[in-house]
């Protein structure tokens, strides 16, 4: 098989997307990952330099670069009927040379992490550096009873609910690996694009009125569900699950996606209870740069 290896424009799309819904229906992960939206930002978007492997006009393998401040962000693709032949190697070797030269870093990002795949970047110095399981609930199916802890109430996202909301937000993932230490304004502005759901996001206060769960969903994804510390461990998170996919479903959702840091095994046995399937695991791998 003659491979010819050419770099990638907008005038490529169909075809990216093409490969991306191959490897989607292969290796499970979020629908998203194969949506001209989600594609552009990744492989076309200002600042982008991608690259693809052809055979007679068929788009085997597709990467991209995209440099940014301080860290040099890679993403590629391999048709599921063509690994095996060395297209994931050398792609990866590509876009290595294709990266800025400085002492930054560089992140590989997968949406659907394979053993080849994890084998491939150790092999090239990477380590990975975050790890997600990407999990599926049938909406179809009912849903587990699961009923508020004595004396808590909730309430719908509104202006007059955010302080209450991002209280119960610092203070639910403060204590986790990694949380970024988002101001108010910062966290909203991240969780709140087009397809945020506020009917559907729910706080949850105390019999004083003190914040000590949340749940915010958008079309289709339970974003983040999260309770302070003292209030884990007493059903308050599958609740506020369960309440938040009720409604979802009553505005006619058939489904919902999840994700779960692979550090948080608590809350992928919450999911599990409610019904949750694991489909794919996205992950991040790091290195110094050149």
């Amino acid at each position: 098989m003659d491979v010819e290896w050419a770099p990638l424009s907008a005038g490529d799309a169909a075809r990216i997307a093409g490969l991306a819904g191959r490897c989607l229906e292969h290796d499970g992960g979020l629908p998203e990952t194969a949506s001209p939206a989600f594609l552009e930002r990744r492989y076309t978007g200002d600042g982008v330099s991608a690259v693809g492997a052809l055979a007679d006009g068929r788009l085997l393998a597709c990467g991209a670069v995209r440099p940014g401040p301080g860290t040099t962000v890679m993403t590629g693709l391999v048709d599921p009927a063509y690994r095996g032949l060395g297209l994931g190697s050398g792609l990866l070797d590509r876009l290595l040379g294709m990266a800025p030269d400085g002492p930054g870093r560089l992140r590989a990002e997968t949406e659907s992490l394979t053993r080849e795949a994890h084998e491939l970047f150790a092999s090239r110095g990477f380590e990975r550096t975050f790890a997600e399981d990407v999990h599926r609930l049938d909406l179809a199916r009912p849903l587990p009873r699961a009923p508020l802890p004595a004396g808590v109430r909730v309430e719908e996202w509104t202006a007059g609910d955010l302080d209450a909301f991002y209280a119960a937000y610092r203070g639910s993932f403060a204590d986790r690996p990694g949380f970024p230490g988002w101001s108010r304004d910062e966290w909203i502005g991240w969780l709140t694009d087009d397809t945020f759901l506020p009917a559907c996001s729910l706080v949850a206060r105390a019999g004083d009125g003190t914040p000590v769960g949340f749940v915010a969903c958008a079309e289709g994804f339970l974003i983040q569900v999260g309770c302070v510390p003292r209030w884990r461990r007493r059903g308050l998170g599958a609740a506020l699950a369960a309440l938040a996919l009720g409604r979802m479903r009553e505005r006619g959702d058939t489904e919902a996606f999840l994700d779960v840091n692979v550090d948080n095994p608590a809350s992928a046995a919450l999911f599990r209870n409610l019904g949750s399937t694991w489909i794919a695991r996205r992950a991040r791998y790091e290195r110094a740069g050149r």
